[in-house]
């Protein structure tokens, strides 16, 4: 809902990672172990969250405690100028909150464990350290745009208004994306010290395109994450050599790429509604027929893995490398690492494999 964008000072380290959903933002400072934000960055497609389900994944206590974040709730619209908005803050974070009639910073005020405010009629939002400078209205369409996904950077603008760009600046966009995408490419910083993917064609909308920037040495990251059934990178689209193709392993041991969605299950059967592209169909033995008939799909978009269940009967179960098992609901989606594995029932037992040339964890 609304546009989207990022912030990140030239030649400093960025200070936050934030996750983008469908209906939150999440700020997270940069350190974060990965698997906290895995949590969070699965949730992205999720049609609605509560801040306490948010806030709930994240620990408060302990040597991995999170002393410092924001978690922002966007509600459904209402008559008013503007959108209700709910924010949950700790620490050293800062939510500038906009209306109609101006503007206001929202910080804890050292109160613990965290503070929570409702706002009634939002018109924008930007978030970063508590000691940065509050911004005019106007630079709320500042910023690089972004998607569904999580993004490292200093400061995060929202607005409600969305965003909207000539075909010529969005062309503008896309060969200033190809440009940089190339030059990171024969600069002297490791490979992998960011990701680069642009989901579509110039001509979409600009929060269309995601982009994961990360420090060195920091854990890989979920980039690009979008709904099961919605296009992925276009013909041509710019995208680093680190994104190969991930695959799965069958129980038999046969591997599966992910050059197309695959569904699997009893027999499997294609979408009723036809897609763009062609859907790959895997049997699975079932004897005690615990796998529904169309059970799971596995597919790739941009760079991560996406497991969607298909309504089975018996539910899919995804236990990733490091964590907590997780049972989906019927047709949920989660975004998963290689080294994760699905379980169907029946002993079927899927494990994704890495993109050609990665290990898991890298």
């Amino acid at each position: 809902m609304g546009r989207v964008g990022y912030e990140t000072g030239l030649g400093t380290e960025a200070a936050w990672i934030f996750v983008v959903g469908r209906g939150f933002i999440a700020a997270l400072p940069a350190g974060t172990p990965s698997g906290i934000t895995l949590t969070l960055a699965a949730l992205v497609t999720a049609p609605h969250v509560e801040a306490e389900e948010l806030v709930a994944l994240l620990p408060l206590g302990g040597e991995h405690a999170v002393e410092h974040f924001a978690v922002i709730i966007q509600r459904a619209p209402t008559d008013e100028d503007g959108i209700p908005v709910s924010v949950v803050l700790r620490g050293e974070v800062a939510v500038d909150v906009y209306s109609v009639g101006g503007s206001r910073r929202f910080s804890d005020a050292s109160i613990r464990p965290w503070l929570l405010a409702d706002f009634r009629a939002v018109t924008g939002l930007t978030v970063g350290s508590t000691g940065r400078p509050v911004a005019s209205s106007r630079a709320l369409d500042s910023g690089r745009p972004f998607g569904l996904g999580s993004v490292f950077a200093n400061t995060l603008f929202w607005s409600l208004a969305e965003h909207s760009q000539s075909e010529a600046a969005q062309a503008d966009a896309a060969q200033a994306d190809a440009a940089q995408a190339d030059a990171a490419l024969t600069d002297d910083s490791p490979a992998d010290d960011a990701t680069i993917v642009r989901s579509g064609a110039a001509g979409r909308a600009a929060d269309a395109d995601t982009v994961l920037a990360r420090p060195a040495g920091a854990d890989t990251l979920i980039s690009d994450v979008r709904a099961p059934g919605q296009p992925g990178p276009a013909a041509g689209a710019r995208v680093r050599a680190a994104e190969a193709r991930f695959a799965f392993r069958l129980p038999n041991g046969e591997e599966i790429p992910l050059d197309l969605p695959c569904r699997l299950g009893r027999r499997p059967r294609a979408p009723r509604i036809s897609a763009t592209a062609p859907v790959r169909l895997i049997e699975v033995a079932s004897p005690t027929s615990a796998v529904s008939g169309t059970h799971v799909e596995i597919r790739q978009e941009g760079g991560s893995v996406v497991v969607t269940d298909l309504g089975s009967t018996n539910g899919t179960v995804v236990a990733p490398p490091r964590g907590r098992r997780q049972r989906l609901h019927s047709g949920q989606s989660l975004a998963v690492l290689p080294g994760t594995t699905v379980h169907l029932g029946d002993g079927n037992i899927i494990e994704i494999l890495p993109a050609a040339g990665n290990t898991p964890g890298q």
